[in-house]
């Protein structure tokens, strides 16, 4: 009797270790496979990381010194809410919070509480591409042409009302 209660309790253990061992494994894979890293080391005031899921608009270096806003792949963010559009820029921009405050007729009003990354630490450039990543992924909503960010400006970045146009040159 002790032989098959020292049996069932190995076999038990065995069970729970493997259980346990291929969800950290599906887990990392999933991480692996969500999460893409890009560098951007071409200019001394951008971005060092942005995380990119691949879901939201980024800004993507070119040949040279020229950049590009890349759309995001398959992703339909015209079928997302608002609140999911500004939880995607968070987890892309993890240093930058931007809160929604609501969305009227067609424009979205947010707000970045603390702006300091975004306005004094990252550059003209980091602040761009930022703005322009923002703008577009937050203008995929349905009617929403405007994206009115409230933020302390600073050196890089100022409050205001933005548009696709405003970023003609990342085109």
């Amino acid at each position: 009797m002790t032989k098959i209660k020292l049996m069932c309790a190995g076999i038990a253990i065995c069970l729970l270790v493997a259980c346990n061992s291929n969800e950290d494994k599906k887990a990392e894979t999933l991480q692996k496979v969500a999460v893409d890293t890009v560098s951007v080391a071409h200019s001394e005031d951008s971005a060092k990381t942005i995380i990119n899921r691949s879901m939201i608009w980024s800004v993507e270096p070119q040949s040279g010194e020229k950049e590009k806003l890349k759309a995001p792949e398959n992703a339909k963010l015209d079928t997302f809410s608002s609140e999911n559009l500004v939880k995607l820029i968070n987890e892309n921009f993890p240093d930058i919070h931007l809160d929604l405050v609501k969305v009227s007729h067609d424009t979205i009003y947010v707000k970045i509480p603390d702006s300091k990354r975004l306005t004094e630490e990252i550059g003209n450039t980091g602040a761009d591409n930022y703005l322009a990543s923002a703008t577009f992924t937050l203008t995929e909503l349905k009617n929403i042409k405007y994206v009115n960010i409230d933020l302390k400006a600073g050196d890089h970045a100022e409050p205001g009302v933005y548009s696709r146009a405003d970023f003609k040159e990342l085109r």
